[in-house]
This record gives structure tokens, C-alpha cells and sequence, in this order.
């Protein structure tokens, strides 16, 4: 537990009834809720402390960035909702006066008492009555605000600057109430950069074939016997496919073309456990809303980093540096059962801009997996042209769909495509849609393999950019 900051304006008398309202929230709230709130203590001067169970260095919401502030007021938001979620599965149970309690918590955060830990948002001073979320106020007509003066007076002039300073008031108010209650997005996506289809590069003439040599020929030998009857030969075997290690060079071809390349990036809710977490635990957190509350420790064991959704994010972003040059890579990503975002493709020159939306994501609601390896095998061609999908996920379709009566139909129309299957956590993936695509499914439940199993489950992309 750590410090955050010495508080000279609150008062020592109210740090009891305080800590009661935080025994309140830990008992009734789960640890990632619960740590929104900062614990005040009276320290030995009879100054009141706030001190916070999160680790990392404490930084005022003035002092991040445009980016950081919207992340922070996003996660906010969600605290929020699990309280209000939380209140009302109190009221229903006959508990209305801790319901009432838990409410006052809500409300929208005061600036100045907002501070970022990791990412992660602490409130000081949360026991003062903050400002519920209000529309802004309709600015005023100028006809309805003053009455006309007779022109000439010199009330006239008193009048029109009243005016004036009414209507700058009104504007500044708007704006005001604008820039700390416009609502936080969802999930700020990755922005798409055009489609360029990569230069063809034109193959190197063959090397002429070497002169034969002429060798003596040898010296007369008794003839030997006549041969024995000649067998019949047998059937040539057809030649094996191209090996997957370069798939995408041709023999005899006049151009090589490079592969289409797609990754399929799971944001699903699961994803913002802890990368140990088994299927068990999943099945207990997401099978019964009141669990998290029944059992706090178990919650907290469940959502303690480093998550899915982090692991990824480091290990994608590694394998991204690694991959060839020549590669472009287009990302999808899930929202819900809904849909399946393309944020599009991204050339050599964007890949830091990929890199850092990537970090940006944050997991939520269902998982789409049928879908969204139909709609990325929509996206390549796979008849004319190699082609690579490599699917980031940690679970089965969560969606009613049938992944592997996509994944063989994909198969069928699209023979040149093949899908790896790279699976976060313990959770079985559909293990189907590699076998018919004739790709490889890769399992980690570890930070450091994830890296090295990305690095093999794009390999044979990665090797195909040229023929070797």
C-alpha cells in the first residue's frame, strides 16, 4: 500500500465515517472496483492521508495526455457501472439503505481529485457530493433575455453590455459543461490506412544451363548376358504440394507475388483475465453475476495482472516488428456478437501506428470467432493468390455459430489459404479450423512462450516474401 497524497483541506473528524463507507465497498464491491476509491487515514500530524492498495507511480489527470484522459474517464465509467449494477441486485434483494450508500458513490469525477496508477483511476475526496451527469444549458435567445431599451438612452448601452457578458457566460458554461461530460467511447479503434496492393517483383532470369562435359569413352567388355525381361514401370506419384515453409513461390513462375497476411485479434470480455486463469474460473465469473461478490478473494486471484488482453498486446506487437518488410498485415477485432471491426491494412511505414492502437484495445462482451474468420477470409483471395490468416484467440465461439463448418467451407473455396489458430490462456480453440485449412494451432499459458509460439505461427508468411 502506497501514499498518494497529504490532504490539508479535508477534515481529521470525518476520516471515521469514511472508513466505514470503505469497509462498505470492500465488503460489497470486488477488488478492481473497490481500488477506485482511495482509503483516508489521519496521519501523525493530524493531516489526512489517502493511501491506495495500487501499485505505480500516481499521476493528476491534468498532467496526461488527450489519449490517457479518455482511457482513464472510460474505465471510470465501468467502476461506475458495476456499483450501479451492484445496487440495484441490493434493492432487489430487500437491502435498500446499503443500496442508497453504494449510490452516493456514483456520480462524475471531480478533476482535481482524478489519478492515474497504471491506467488504473483513484479518487481522493470521493466522500464530497460530486455533480450528477447533466446536459449542458440551452443557450438563451438575445430577443427573450433583456427587454429593448429606447435607443439613444443611455440605459441602451448599459443594457447591450449586459447583454454581451450574458451571452459570453451562457457560451463559456456550454463549453465548460461540455469538455467534462461529453461522453467516453467504447473502443478507440485503429485507424485504417488505404488498401495498396504490394509491387509485384519480377523474377530473375534463369541461370543457363551448364555445357555438358565429355567424358572418354571406355574400353570394349565381354558382352554380357542378355538382360532379364523388363518390368513394368509404375505409376508416377503426383508431386507433394508446395511446402509450407514457402508456399508462395511457384516453380516455373514468372513473378512472385507476396502473400495476403491477416491477424484476427480476440477482444472478447474473457480476455481482461489473468493469463493463468483456467476455464474453470471463467465459468464461475461469467455464470453467475452475484459470484464476484460472493467470493472476493477468488475475483481478485481472476483479474490480476498481467491479463490476456496485456500479454497479447506485447507479443503481437513483438511479432509485428519481426515481420518481413514486405509484408502488409490487416488487423480484425471483435465488438461483441454484433460485428467485427477491419481496421484495415497497414504497410511497413504504419506499423508504429498499428502497434500503438493495439495497446489501446480493451476487451468486452462476446466472442465472434466464426464470424470473424469469415469476414477476414472475405478480405484475401486465396484462389489466385497465397494467402495467411493467424487467429489471436482464447476461447470457442461464443456467438451460437459453427466455426468449423465455416473453416471448411473457407477450405473448399479457398484452397490457397490457410488459417493458424494461436490460443491464449487454457480454453480449447477450435482446434477444426487449422486442420481444414492446413494450418497449426499453438497453445501458451505463458508470457514469455506466447512470443516464441507467435514467432513460429507466422513463419511461413514471413518466409514467403521471397524465394529462396
Amino acid at each position: 500500500m502506497q501514499r498518494v497524497i497529504r490532504d490539508t483541506h479535508a477534515v481529521p473528524d470525518g476520516t471515521s465515517a469514511q472508513q466505514s463507507k470503505v469497509a462498505l465497498i470492500q465488503k460489497h464491491l470486488p477488488p478492481v472496483a473497490a481500488s477506485l476509491f482511495a482509503i483516508p487515514r489521519t496521519g501523525a500530524d493530524g493531516i489526512v492521508e489517502w493511501w491506495t492498495e495500487l501499485g505505480g507511480q500516481p499521476t493528476p489527470y491534468a498532467d496526461l495526455d488527450k489519449d490517457s484522459q479518455r482511457r482513464l474517464l472510460q474505465t471510470f465509467q465501468q467502476r461506475q457501472d458495476a456499483i450501479r449494477q451492484l445496487a440495484d441486485e441490493l434493492r432487489k434483494r430487500d437491502q435498500p439503505d446499503t443500496a442508497h450508500q453504494l449510490e452516493s458513490l456514483m456520480g462524475e469525477p471531480i478533476p482535481g481529485d482524478l489519478y492515474s496508477l497504471n491506467g488504473e483511476p483513484l479518487v481522493i475526496r470521493w466522500d464530497t457530493p460530486r455533480a450528477p451527469k447533466v446536459m449542458p444549458p440551452p443557450l438563451v435567445p438575445p430577443a427573450a433575455a433583456v427587454a429593448p431599451v429606447a435607443a439613444g438612452s443611455k440605459g441602451w448601452r448599459l443594457a447591450a453590455l449586459l447583454l454581451g457578458l450574458l451571452l459570453l457566460l451562457l457560451l463559456l458554461l456550454a463549453l465548460w459543461a461540455w469538455w467534462f461530460w461529453r461522453p467516453a467511447p467504447v473502443v478507440e479503434p485503429v485507424a485504417p490506412s488505404p488498401i495498396v496492393e504490394p509491387a509485384k517483383v519480377v523474377a530473375p532470369d534463369p541461370e543457363p544451363e551448364p555445357e555438358p562435359v565429355v567424358v572418354p569413352e571406355p574400353e570394349p567388355e565381354p558382352a554380357p548376358p542378355p538382360p532379364p525381361p523388363p518390368k513394368p514401370e509404375p505409376v508416377a506419384k503426383p508431386a507433394p504440394p508446395p511446402s509450407l515453409d514457402n508456399y508462395a513461390c511457384r516453380k516455373g513462375a514468372a513473378k512472385v507475388e507476396t502473400p495476403q497476411f491477416v491477424v484476427v485479434l480476440d477482444t472478447s470480455g474473457s480476455m481482461m483475465l489473468n493469463i493463468k486463469a483456467v476455464k474453470a474460473d471463467e465459468d464461475w465469473f461469467f455464470g453467475n453475476s452475484l459470484n464476484r461478490y460472493t467470493d472476493v478473494r477468488r475475483a481478485q486471484q481472476i483479474f490480476q495482472p498481467p491479463n490476456r488482453m496485456d500479454v497479447a498486446a506485447d507479443s503481437l506487437n513483438g511479432m509485428i516488428k519481426a515481420l518481413d518488410p514486405k509484408i502488409d498485415m490487416r488487423l480484425i477485432t471483435f465488438a461483441g456478437c454484433e460485428s467485427t471491426p477491419d481496421h484495415g491494412v497497414f504497410r511497413f511505414g504504419d506499423r508504429p501506428r498499428l502497434m500503438s492502437g493495439i495497446r489501446g484495445l480493451v476487451g468486452n462482451d462476446g466472442t465472434p470467432l466464426a464470424a470473424s474468420l469469415e469476414k477476414a477470409a472475405s478480405t484475401v483471395d486465396g484462389r489466385n493468390r497465397d494467402a495467411m490468416i493467424v487467429m489471436f484467440i482464447d476461447g470457442e465461439d461464443g456467438c451460437q455459430q459453427d466455426a468449423c463448418a465455416v473453416s471448411r467451407r473457407v477450405a473448399q473455396q479457398q484452397p490457397r489459404l490457410r488459417v493458424n489458430v494461436v490460443n491464449i490462456g487454457v480454453a480449447g480453440a477450435s482446434r477444426c479450423i487449422a486442420e481444414n485449412t492446413g494450418g497449426r494451432t499453438y497453445a501458451s499459458t505463458d508470457a514469455a512462450e506466447l512470443a516464441k509460439v507467435l514467432k513460429l505461427a507466422t513463419k511461413e508468411v514471413s518466409s514467403s516474401a521471397d524465394c529462396k
